[in-house]
């Protein structure tokens, strides 16, 4: 086994996570799960797998992915998601990147994007690259509690390794997770100072609606395309709309 750790962060992740620790425990021995709460088999699959499990309370995706990779015993790191899937090519290239003299601080990863069992080709799906393998040593996650990010003044390298990703099972699960995204991303423009006129969740929403579906061909996608377009749409409809809604609160 390489010296590599696979972490992940869950919570009620048990729909794809028997599949995603298969395709991990083929490339890395040390697996790490940390756990906000969860009530699913979570756990369980990931005791079937020997990760070394973490309990501890939900601080945001920033500080959660971090403790993750401060639980590593290895210094190079893959962070997956418990919804994505190593892809069989990926586990060779992985190796044979890790194997060279002379490495970047970090690889990219192609993502491959799924729902209701498509491949989802175009829109704002279709071109997906990840920051998920990287040298601890050279860098942390922000601290922001959603659209979190890699922090490193290295530089990064592009790998075909790719991820399967099954985001959501159905638009119910993509809705829900559009309120709490919007929510968290609605605080963020708050916390930041950002004042928010009235005119601006309805002229994101069409912005987005347009470079989703439009720009970036997502009608190619049938109507997989044209819901993906519309619910990233109404998310920054909401984001922008729930800001305005803080901002009026705290005036008065």
């Amino acid at each position: 086994m390489l010296a590599l750790s696979v972490v992940y962060i869950t919570r009620n992740a048990a729909r794809c996570l028997r599949q995603s620790l298969a395709s991990a425990k083929a490339l890395a021995a040390d697996l790490v799960l940390v756990d906000s709460g969860s009530t699913d088999e979570t756990l369980n699959i990931a005791q079937d797998f020997g990760a070394r499990i973490f309990q501890r309370e939900w601080p945001g995706f920033g500080p959660q992915k971090q403790f993750a990779v401060e639980q590593a015993r290895h210094d190079w790191v893959l962070v997956l998601d418990a919804d994505e899937v190593l892809l069989p090519e990926a586990v060779p290239a992985i190796r044979a990147a890790l194997a060279k003299e002379r490495l970047p601080a970090g690889f990219r990863l192609p993502r491959r994007n799924f729902f209701h069992g498509k491949p989802i080709r175009f829109g704002d799906w279709g071109r997906d690259r990840v920051l998920r393998l990287v040298d601890r040593r050279q860098g942390r996650f922000s601290a922001d509690a959603v659209h979190e990010r890699w922090e490193t003044a290295g530089p990064v390298a592009d790998l075909h390794a790719p991820l399967a990703h099954y985001s959501f099972e159905n638009y119910k699960a993509m809705l829900a997770k559009l309120d709490q995204y919007s929510d968290l991303n609605a605080a963020k423009l708050v916390a930041r100072g950002r004042q928010v006129r009235p005119h601006e969740p309805l002229a994101h929403a069409m912005a987005a609606f347009f470079k989703g579906y439009v720009l970036r061909l997502g009608f190619l996608d049938g109507s997989e395309g044209a819901g993906i377009a519309l619910t990233t749409a109404l998310g920054s409809f909401m984001k922008y709309a729930k800001a305005l809604e803080m901002q009026e609160r705290n005036s008065r």
